[in-house]
Parts: C-alpha cells; sequence; structure tokens
C-alpha cells in the first residue's frame, strides 16, 4: 500500500511509457514511491502534519474495518465464466467493481441479478467524519463533540487546546469510530466517494517519482520535462517551508511555535503567546 496508486500516473505519463521506464517491473515503482515520500516529507515535517496527509490509499476489502479519513479504492479480478463466486466477493466486469450478491456456484455466463455494481475500476472512496476534527486554537463548550485519533468525544469541561486523548477530565473516555467495509454498499453512508488527498501534492509526488525512476536508467540523460518539474518540486517544497511566500494547503502543527501557559484550574484557558 502507498499514498499513489499505478492509476494516479496516468495523469503526467503514458502507461506504456512508464512501462519501458521501469521494464515493466512495477515493484520499483512501489521502492521509488517511498523514496519520493521520505523526500517530500524532508521539507515538510517541521510545518505540517504529513502524517495525515500522506496515509494509504488501499484496495478496497468488503470484510475490512476502516477508520476515520481512511481512503480505498476499487480494482478486483476480471470476472471469469470459469469460476464460482462465494457471496461477497469482487470481480471487475466491463470497467466496474461489482461485489456478488448471490453466491455463484456454477460457473457460467454472467447474470446481472446476482451482482451489485460499486463503482468504476478505481474509483475512490474515503470514510467520512461523525463530528468536527478537534481544532487546537477553538475553544469548547460543554456538550461539543468533536472527532479525534480514530475516536469520538464529548466535552464535559470548557477547554481550549487540551487533546482530548489526554485529559478525560475534560472530554471523558471516548468512544472509538469505526466503519466496516459493508458500508460502502449503503448509498449516502459513511463512505465519501471522493478523493480526499492534495491533488497538487499528488502531482508532486508523481513528478519526484519519474524523476527517480528515470535516474536509475540514464542518470546523465534525464529528459528536460521530468529534470524541470522536478526542480519545481524543490523549488516549491523550499518555499513552504520557509512559510514566506507559499502556504501548503495541508494540515499544520498545533501549536505553530513556543508554548501554551496552562493552569491547574479546570476553568477554560486562555491563549497567551509570548
Amino acid at each position: 500500500m502507498s499514498y499513489l496508486i499505478l492509476q494516479d500516473y496516468k495523469k503526467l505519463i503514458q502507461s506504456d511509457n512508464l512501462s519501458q521506464i521501469i521494464g515493466a517491473d512495477y515493484s520499483l515503482v512501489t521502492q521509488m514511491q517511498l523514496a519520493a515520500q521520505a523526500e517530500v516529507v524532508s521539507y515538510l515535517r517541521q510545518k505540517y502534519l504529513t502524517s495525515e496527509e500522506f496515509t494509504d490509499t488501499a484496495i478496497y476489502d468488503y470484510q475490512e474495518t476502516y477508520y476515520g479519513k481512511n481512503r480505498v479504492y476499487l480494482d478486483a479480478t476480471a470476472f471469469s465464466t470459469t469460476s464460482t463466486y462465494t457471496l461477497n466477493t469482487l470481480t471487475l466486469y466491463l470497467g466496474n467493481v461489482y461485489i456478488n450478491t448471490i453466491p455463484v456456484t456454477v460457473a457460467g455466463a454472467w447474470i446481472p441479478a446476482r451482482w451489485q455494481l460499486l463503482g468504476a475500476q478505481y474509483d475512490i472512496f474515503y470514510v467520512s467524519l461523525p463530528n468536527p476534527e478537534w481544532d487546537y486554537y477553538k475553544t469548547y463548550q460543554v456538550g461539543d463533540q468533536v472527532w479525534y485519533a480514530d475516536n469520538t468525544y464529548t466535552c464535559v469541561v470548557a477547554n481550549l487546546s487540551v487533546k482530548p486523548n489526554e485529559h478525560p477530565e475534560f472530554w471523558g473516555s471516548g468512544t472509538s469510530y469505526l466503519v466496516y467495509g459493508s458500508e460502502l454498499l449503503v448509498v449516502g453512508g459513511y463512505f465519501i466517494k471522493a478523493d480526499n488527498r492534495n491533488q497538487q501534492m499528488v502531482n508532486m509526488m508523481i513528478d519526484v517519482t519519474l524523476f527517480h525512476l528515470h535516474s536509475r536508467i540514464a542518470p546523465r540523460n534525464i529528459p528536460d520535462l521530468r529534470v524541470k518539474r522536478y526542480d519545481d518540486v524543490i523549488a516549491w517544497l523550499k518555499n513552504c517551508s520557509k512559510g514566506t511566500d507559499i502556504t501548503a494547503d495541508l494540515p499544520l502543527i498545533q501549536p505553530k511555535s513556543g508554548q501554551r501557559i496552562r493552569y491547574g484550574s479546570r476553568l477554560v484557558k486562555q491563549n497567551n503567546n509570548y
């Protein structure tokens, strides 16, 4: 699993060209993606919560358990007229991914009544949140509900900047928030059909990965386009790390800098920065 999937590359390179670069060894793409991610994160980790953006994009699994903001995409083995299928098996048919609602005990032709459409191959979904995410800079009143670290919390004592998972005296013990893979079959349920990745970051990750894939072939003969796009990415990342001219649309580390003065009182804390 990784942040990018192979389908992402089609935005910036033709499939045949990519296959030629890697010699049809797609394991190289996975390796270079990890290297590219480490490189990109090294520029951003001092200012941004990179762990929240660079999460896995996993193949959807009906049997799996998912948590808030988890991201999946649809893919499956192509339907075969010589195979049988147990209940809730996924298959690919004419570019769409289906799940069977009636077991196929005898191999044969495609029978639409036995299958439920999930979506097109490579469609991306993510798990919605039950409540707004906890915000370091927001003052919470009794009864306010938030989502934080895979749990939902209800405020029991008004507070500011108190992490829910560290202070049950302010937030209670919390309740685990998870979603079963079967919920994807429910229209308007917990899964949202959308890509929750930063699309600018997706493109940058592709550019960095492609640059390194070309580098392994001929380090001194990398196409000018790949060199320029890589240089542009690095320049942008450097500007983001400085934070003077460019701010990435990524979750920021909270607090930005310094320490907040915390007193032993159970009253709402004041924002005291100097």
